[in-house]
């Protein structure tokens, strides 16, 4: 009977009605076939008003399996999910870095987000699930780069490149909040980065200000000078990437 009992609770409908009721609430769930699978983040990119990206990433599986023939996919997309080109990058040092510009992306000044899919063609135990919490930089008009790492579990990919999954983050029946521990009155400036992490339209509030996002769509939104920021919404882990301006004074971290 115990064993039952944790089977639905672990299920899809189960997690759902733990999520709503607050019983032992699981914001993030990994697929049930989610083995020998790399877990990407939502990674921004950011080309717009004098932003450069730098992606600093690991070879994981070289690192700390020591596979020697691991390689990475990356996927960029706009901040509506358009899909605009794919990297596959095959000669990995254990420390790896790229530059994203206007030039890397074809001309295309912006922002969006980007996948990191580790993959090798050995035969690597069913039980492997990693995840690389890669670190992105962002410089504004030439100023030295602010990093945040990696900030939301979205999508994964079996290592052998076989299956994909997504939908890692729930939704609840009822809304949840979100509040940033931080004042922004003191800042020139205060952007708020949100990518929906979901398959599905989502909506949130922001004070008095509604917002919606379809499938994997993302938004900055300026909170130039607020006392308090409290997010309000179904998702249950939609959580900002926080941008502050200052003169000289540039920071980039995530709520």
């Amino acid at each position: 009977m115990k064993l039952l009992v944790r089977k639905i609770a672990k299920s899809r409908i189960g997690i759902k009605l733990r999520n709503t009721f607050g019983f032992k609430p699981s914001s993030i769930v990994i697929g049930n076939k989610c083995e020998g699978t790399s877990i990407s983040d939502a990674y921004l990119w950011r080309t717009d008003n004098g932003h450069k990206t730098t992606f600093k990433f690991t070879d994981i599986l070289g690192l700390f399996y020591k596979i020697k023939d691991s390689y990475l996919e990356l996927a960029f997309y706009s901040k509506d999910n358009i899909f605009i080109k794919k990297i596959v990058i095959n000669k990995l040092n254990y420390a790896n870095e790229l530059l994203i510009d206007k030039d890397f992306l074809d001309g295309i000044e912006g922002y969006g987000v980007f996948y990191a899919f580790h993959h090798s063609e050995s035969n690597l135990t069913d039980d492997l699930v990693i995840s690389n919490r890669c670190y992105v930089g962002f410089s504004f008009e030439d100023k030295l780069s602010s990093f945040v790492h990696g900030n939301l579990f979205v999508r994964y990919r079996s290592l052998n490149g076989s299956n994909n999954g997504s939908d890692m983050i729930q939704i609840s029946l009822l809304k949840n909040i979100y509040r940033i521990q931080n004042s922004f009155t003191n800042f020139t400036k205060s952007e708020l980065f949100f990518v929906n992490p979901t398959s599905k339209k989502i909506n949130f509030s922001i004070g008095s200000n509604k917002y919606s996002l379809e499938n994997n769509c993302s938004i900055l939104i300026d909170i130039s000078e607020q006392e308090e920021i409290s997010i309000i919404s179904r998702c249950m882990f939609l959580r900002p990437i926080i941008f502050n301006y200052k003169g000289d004074f540039y920071d980039v971290y995530h709520a």
